[in-house]
């Protein structure tokens, strides 16, 4: 069953037009449901659902949940370095938080008015038989530091790697928004840690703005 669901959600994903087609490798796992997904438009992300009855307006909190990373299984990724994949996921965290900050009150627990976000980065299978969750050991110490340059292994890492995310009502649990983004095709490269902050800031000022937008918070 497992299988049969997965192999339609990617059949389905790749029929759909516009930007550059979805592929098989777009189906991680991290989101409930790929088959709501469609192609964004200019400025968004490379697939996106939002649902059209939500009342965005009607939220100004956000219950943001620590950033994870998936991977197919614990020892796909070594190669890279587990103190670099930790710093990308700090990195993101912070650079996502910073910007939320700016615009909604950032709270602990659900109340009414709350999103709940859940963000991944993914290099992911839904269809491998084990997938593996990394998680953040908090409080910056288990991160790499510097803005040298990067790992090989590290930067074809994240040339391959995607973003995903969900936002739910954080009371009923309702999916307001999900998306998945990946870099663009013939994107500057990204070789040294400042690079990757850099990048980092710019996909959670594009992010973040387009919610406060909908949002009608700014």
């Amino acid at each position: 069953m497992r299988a049969t669901r997965v192999l339609f959600a990617m059949l389905l994903l790749c029929a759909c037009g516009g930007r550059r087609q979805p592929q098989a490798d777009d189906v991680s796992g991290f989101l409930d449901d790929y088959r709501m997904l469609r192609p964004g438009g200019a400025g968004d992300v490379a697939l996106v659902y939002r649902d059209p009855d939500a009342d965005w307006p009607s939220y100004g909190k956000v219950l943001f949940e620590p950033v994870t990373l998936w991977r197919s299984g614990r020892k796909s990724l070594d190669p890279v370095p587990e103190a670099d994949l930790l710093r990308l996921i700090a990195d993101l965290e912070g650079a996502v938080r910073r910007r939320l900050g700016e615009g909604f009150e950032l709270v602990e627990h659900a109340e009414p008015g709350t999103m709940r976000i859940r963000l991944a980065i993914t290099e992911a299978r839904a269809s491998d038989p084990v997938l593996d969750v990394l998680r953040g050991r908090g409080g910056g110490g288990d991160t790499a530091a510097g803005d040298g340059p990067l790992h090989a292994e590290t930067q074809r890492f994240i040339e391959h790697a995607h973003i995903e995310g969900e936002i739910r009502d954080a009371s009923t649990d309702r999916l307001l928004a999900a998306g998945l983004d990946r870099r663009p095709e013939g994107a500057a490269p990204i070789t040294t840690w400042a690079d990757v902050d850099r990048a980092l800031d710019r996909w959670a000022e594009r992010v973040c703005a387009r919610l406060e937008a909908r949002t009608r918070r700014r």
